[in-house]
């Protein structure tokens, strides 16, 4: 019981800090002044590659790597989980440089909603009468900032989707979170490397155009990528679905705090009603954690 709680704790820290740095990531975006949204992408998969391959090579698991990929299973999982990880890299930075933060930010309040029903119908998992009334709560204020917006938010749609099928088919796998994403990138590095030689061979310099500043924003996406995703997978590996989706709303929170305090948008008393019911919604069930843990776990 009690390295359950520990875990927990540590779960609670790793989903949180994965949010909020995540949260700020449209500074870095916003502050690369770059043609090709795309090169960000490629940048994010290639350095993020030679850091964790750093990482994993000191800490001696490059073995143990070489034995994963060797499995069929493996590999085939890799390869899916890869896909839905590019795709929601490369629709989140097309959203932020084409200036729709807006949409982005709802794709990750809807993407709690698609993990915690992905875990109950995939993962197994059941929800007790307070997550329920949670999750409700925080259904009707995802519906009220969906029917702000209007019209099919395909962005949001693409982003909620993506992530929440990662994160759920690398919680089955239950892999180590470093070694997972070092292999995730090295599938995607081919693509990286031959998409920077093919901005250059067109006449862009890559690197976001050059100079020390910019070669230096393009070696940062590197821990800009990996710190916030690797917490993020240690806390989804240590918590269940429902926890770490709702604990996830610090990231589009974060956002919200970033784009009123820091980009001056402006905070509309709807957008109050939308972002309160979700608060709500995450204080309901986290307070009710220690009630339905008397009521499940057995007096001795």
């Amino acid at each position: 019981m009690g390295n359950l709680k520990k875990n927990s704790v540590a779960g609670i820290f790793f989903s949180l800090s994965a949010g909020i740095l995540w949260g700020i990531v449209p500074l870095y975006i916003k502050v690369i002044d770059v043609d090709d949204p795309y090169e960000i992408v490629a940048h994010r998969s290639l350095w993020s590659a030679v850091l964790l391959f750093i990482i994993c090579w000191i800490s001696g698991q490059l073995g143990e790597i070489w034995v994963t990929i060797k499995q069929h299973k493996n590999l085939l999982n890799f390869f899916i989980t890869t896909f839905f990880l590019s795709l929601n890299w490369g629709v989140y930075v097309y959203a932020v440089q084409t200036g729709q933060v807006v949409s982005a930010a709802l794709g990750y309040f809807i993407y709690p909603l698609c993990t915690v029903l992905l875990g109950i119908f995939v993962l197994g998992e059941r929800l007790d009468k307070w997550a329920l009334l949670a999750i409700g709560v925080v259904c009707l204020g995802v519906m009220a900032k969906a029917m702000m917006i209007m019209g099919v938010p395909w962005i949001s749609l693409a982003l909620a989707g993506s992530f929440s099928l990662y994160a759920v088919i690398r919680k089955r796998m239950d892999m180590d979170p470093l070694q997972g994403l070092f292999i995730e990138t090295l599938f995607l590095l081919p693509f990286a490397i031959g998409f920077l030689f093919w901005i250059a061979a067109n006449g862009q310099v890559p690197f976001f155009g050059g100079g020390a500043v910019n070669i230096a924003l393009a070696l940062l996406a590197g821990g800009i990528t990996v710190l916030p995703l690797v917490l993020f997978l240690k806390g989804n590996r240590a918590l269940n679905m429902t926890m770490a989706s709702l604990l996830f709303y610090s990231n589009p929170t974060m956002q919200l705090l970033l784009g009123v305090v820091v980009f001056s948008e402006e905070f509309m008393p709807r957008d109050l009603l939308a972002f309160g019911l979700i608060w709500i919604g995450i204080a309901v069930y986290f307070t009710t954690r220690a009630r339905v843990a008397r009521l499940v776990v057995p007096t001795p």
